[in-house]
């Protein structure tokens, strides 16, 4: 099961093995090295860890912290698609669906989701090739009755029959969703390339055609076969204390019978070596260039003290100076590169490199490899680096101690993955435990990357073909060159140009926390300053937010487009440097649009004004040749170019922000005026853009306050510029829209779905309209989830929620189906939406109390970390005009909110007269609409410029 909407869109080896960057390795058997240090703990770290086994073999860890936000659990099965039978392709992940349709004690098929949504709470499941992963977080509160209805999963569940075919429905539109996507389609076409028989070749989702006529029994027994309390693991993440956590997990998850089931051994040789080079060409939907790499490993995870196949994917995927990607860029071959190490099993992992090719390196993909397998002969030659095991080592002592180890359902997904994977004494610490350097190790996983341990997907346009994937029709073609192409590679010339990364300079050399020091506020007509030292997290580290506003006479088509380009400029000239610093624990994000040109470092304090300092300096006049805009242009319109393939709700979110934002152009607006962008035109666009303006800046964190003035001072400087009246500064604007007025737009798609989004406007930006968007985006979600994709199955993709733009706030509703054209889906939408307010006024008092609840467990979540706090500190201070006790009021608001105010707010929002309602339309390339609806979408922008905004 793919996240309910709103998380959608992984990938499919994000979506089928998320995580594995966590989960490196098997339960080791093995004595633990002898010197591993004890685990560092942070000022104010409150953190407290326990962990055992249960008496039927369901190993267990917990985690204690009362600075959470949230609770949060997660159960892995160590068995997934890989145990699907020959004639039930899909079967693990359909009977992760079913499990969440009722069990003996809350036979409601619906009880979970409702239990957790009423609560603040979401749930989730996924289907990896080795283990299936459920998952859950909550008010903490609530999260006792969670864990109870969470283990009855695992001790009753029902199967009910009337369920099956309905629940199949789902699975098959969930594979129908992903046909048109291209990570999916490589995905599957890897998958039949692997050797027959082998449990890696198979069709993991499932469909009609796999999973039809599975029957009760089938579900039981392959849940009996594969699902026993000795092959799980359960991480429990809250508030509550220790003791309270463990006597929860013996109370429920006890009774989860032991079948005394066996580790499944996976055969190692999902790809057996072959003299040959071989090489997939596939056709994609988007317009995409890529060759991947894929290189089969032996088994990783028993190497975890020394993690060479981390280091390795450190120093391939490297993007800083003399790196195999800067090579790849300086002869115009690629524009980005990907690599990394994937523990796919206990058994067998792989190595995978992902190039983004330009028109050059699609003509030229032999040259390519030719340049990996230079990079691989210059890793061979140089020997273990130990420079860079030590640098990596210094990062990850620090990351432990200081960093941010998050929370929330990915907090308990990756706890309960590592003690699946790791010795359960230091399950949660083997990410930052680099105990030992071990050459042996690292050259044995190197020595796996060679041309006859490899599997190469040129993915392009008008490759050629002649063959067609079953499952998702992908056309490619399959060859085994055994000649010049492949002896090419066996000895690659050397490249001088390829050399190991350098010593990091951003690496800290020191990470001293400062005493507290008061709040200043720095304001002048070009330049404002929030400054805030942190005085509760008391790490070295500190955050720095500027945003360039623009004056409003910039606001057009034209510097739209403008800005995308030097986004990308600015990033491509900078990214050697930030890739660097980024390994250092300094990280740099960049961002130009019309609403401004945001700057962010975070990271370690010592470092950041160096970083800060090389940012400012290339704004303005940045440097990058002819060859490399090139590239960057082609990808650009490739990107604007694919916009119609996307999914059919994207499109529609793009509608319905060139609708009600004043400034707002789609990328297929976009893309005539980008097609004749210049690098002249983007380098004179750069050194105009900063003239007039205002700079917005806050500093927080590790940080005094002259040297927080001093930095935003030294940053302004650098731009240079003139101020500008308030009110010329380019803000957005939403659209003003009178009482009963209903706009509507629809459009013909070129994909396989259609979609239909509704908004209501639920009132302004007051406390008591902002409480009650969130108890009703709380009350809303779950009844037109379950009714419209559980009961109904309309498609995959159903959610409901509401929030916030600007000062306006908003229902909305969001249906995409590959089986209804859009003004159906609609009408059943309405048919629905209509009986909110009767839900509304019976829900019961406890149900209505589960809701308040939920929302103020949601209001009081506290800042997880200092860059955390400086991006809400700068919305707070910019955006929101110093609101600073914006929660305290809305927290206060909703403790005055009755459930009959929000049902007059609900009708008002609905009603006939007084809604001011907005619905969007997709018609897929196979649905036609009923009757003829108006506008347009090609007729919204005339339409657009006779309405007011505010």
């Amino acid at each position: 099961m793919l996240p309910r909407f709103p998380s959608l869109g992984r990938s499919p080896r994000l979506a089928l093995v998320p995580l594995l960057v966590l989960a490196l390795a098997p339960l080791v058997r093995a004595a633990l090295p002898a010197d591993i240090p004890p685990r560092p703990q942070a000022p104010n770290d409150e953190a407290e860890y326990r962990r055992f086994t249960l008496d039927n073999g369901l190993k267990v860890i917990l985690l204690s912290d009362p600075k959470l936000n949230k609770s949060s659990a997660s159960l892995a099965v160590a068995a997934g698609s890989y145990s699907d039978p020959a004639n039930r392709q899909g079967l693990a992940h359909f009977l992760e669906h079913m499990l969440f349709l009722g069990t003996e004690k809350y036979p409601d098929e619906a009880d979970y989701g409702n239990y957790l949504k009423i609560n603040g709470g979401y749930n989730n499941a996924y289907t990896a090739g080795d283990h299936t992963n459920y998952l859950l977080e909550i008010r903490h509160e609530a999260f006792e009755g969670a864990l109870d209805r969470l283990s009855q999963f695992f001790i009753a569940p029902l199967f009910t029959p009337e369920f099956t075919e309905r629940e199949m429905n789902a699975v098959n539109s969930e594979n129908q969703k992903n046909l048109e996507n291209d990570l999916w389609r490589q995905y599957q076409l890897t998958n039949t390339l692997y050797r027959p028989g082998h449990p890696a070749n198979h069709f993991s989702t499932g469909n009609r055609d796999t999973l039809g006529g599975t029957t009760r029994e089938e579900l039981l027994a392959f849940y009996h076969a594969h699902y026993s309390a000795n092959t799980m693991t359960l991480a429990l993440v809250g508030k509550a204390s220790l003791d309270e956590l463990e006597q929860w997990a013996r109370t429920y998850f006890t009774p989860i019978k032991n079948q005394q089931l066996k580790p499944i051994d996976y055969p190692a040789d999902y790809l057996p070596p072959k003299a040959a080079l071989r090489i997939a060409r596939m056709e994609p939907i988007k317009d995409v260039r890529q060759l991947t790499l894929e290189f089969p490993l032996g088994a990783t995870r028993p190497f975890w003290p020394s993690k060479p196949d981390r280091l390795l994917g450190f120093i391939l995927g490297h993007e800083g100076e003399g790196s195999l990607l800067s090579a790849l860029k300086a002869e115009g071959l690629a524009t980005g590169m990907g690599a990394s190490a994937d523990a796919n099993t206990k058994d067998f992992g792989s190595f995978n490199a992902t190039i983004s090719l330009t028109p050059a390196g699609l003509e030229k993909y032999p040259r390519v490899l030719e340049l990996f397998f230079a990079a691989i002969s210059r890793l061979r030659s140089a020997g273990y680096p130990a420079y860079l095991f030590q640098e990596r080592a210094a990062m990850a002592r620090l990351d432990e101690t200081f960093q941010d180890k998050g929370e929330g359902a990915d907090r308990a997904v990756a706890l309960a993955n590592q003690i699946r994977d790791f010795p359960l004494e230091i399950a949660e610490r083997e990410p930052y435990l680099w105990l030992q350097e071990d050459p042996a190790a690292y050259a044995t996983v190197l020595n796996q990357i060679r041309p006859d341990n490899m599997l190469v997907v040129l993915t392009a346009k008008g490759v050629p073909t002649d063959k067609s994937e079953p499952v998702y029709g992908t056309k490619y073609s399959y060859t085994e060159e055994t000649g010049p192409a492949y002896t090419a590679l066996l000895t690659p010339p050397e490249v001088a140009a390829i050399q190991l990364p350098k010593a990091n300079p951003f690496i800290p050399a020191s990470a001293t926390v400062l005493p507290t020091q008061p709040i200043q506020l720095l304001d002048e007509p070009a330049l404002s300053l929030l400054y805030a030292q942190d005085t509760e997290f008391q790490r070295p580290m500190v955050a720095e937010v500027y945003r360039f506003r623009l004056p409003r006479a910039l606001a057009s088509l034209e510097t739209s487009v403008l800005l995308r380009f030097y986004e990308a400029c600015i990033r491509e000239s900078l990214n050697e440097v930030a890739y660097t610093a980024g390994q250092a624990g300094l990280n740099f994000s960049f961002n130009a649009a019309l609403e401004g040109v945001e700057i962010a470092v975070e990271g370690y304090d010592a470092s950041a004004p160096r970083l800060l300092d090389t940012i400012a300096a290339n704004l303005v006049d940045f440097s990058l040749p002819d060859e490399r805009f090139a590239a960057i242009k082609d990808r650009l319109l490739r990107e604007l170019g694919n916009f119609p393939r996307a999914d059919a709700y994207q499109i529609l979110l793009e509608t319905r922000r060139a609708t009600v934002r004043e400034f707002h152009f789609r990328p297929d607006e976009q893309l005539p005026v980008a097609q004749g962008v210049t690098l002249a035109a983007v380098r004179d666009f750069a050194r105009k853009l900063y003239t007039r303006g205002k700079l917005e800046a806050l500093v927080h964190g590790n940080v005094t306050a002259a040297d927080a003035i001093a930095h935003a001072r030294r940053f302004g400087a650098a731009l240079a510029s003139q101020p500008v009246a308030d009110a010329d500064l380019l803000r957005r604007r939403l659209l003003a829209q009178p009482a009963g007025e209903a706009l509507r737009t629809n459009e013909q798609l070129v994909v396989n779905n259609s979609a239909f989004r509704r908004e209501y406007v639920l009132g302004d930006d007051s406390p008591e309209i902002r409480a009650a968007t969130l108890v009703l985006g709380n009350f809303i979600s779950e009844p037109f989830f379950s009714e419209l994709r559980t009961r109904q199955q309309l498609g995959y993709i159903v959610g409901a929620n509401a929030g916030g733009e600007e000062n306006t706030n908003f229902a909305y509703f969001i249906i995409q189906s590959g089986e209804y054209p859009a003004d159906e889906v609609e009408k059943r939408a309405d048919d629905f939406i209509v009986k909110l307010p009767l839900m509304l006024s019976g829900l019961p008092d406890d149900a209505w109390a589960s809701i308040i609840g939920g929302v103020r467990a949601q209001l009081e979540e506290k800042d997880k970390a200092i860059a955390d706090r400086a991006k809400r500190l700068f919305a707070l201070g910019y955006d929101r005009a110093g609101d600073w006790n914006r929660r305290e009021e809305t927290l206060a608001a909703l403790d005055r909110l009755t459930k009959a105010r929000t049902g007059e707010i609900l009708d008002h929002a609905l009603g006939l007269s007084t809604r001011q309602m907005r619905t969007y339309l997709g018609f897929a390339r196979q649905h036609e609409a009923k009757a003829p609806q108006t506008p347009t979408y090609t007729d919204r922008p005339a339409w657009k410029q006779t309405r007011q905004f505010k």
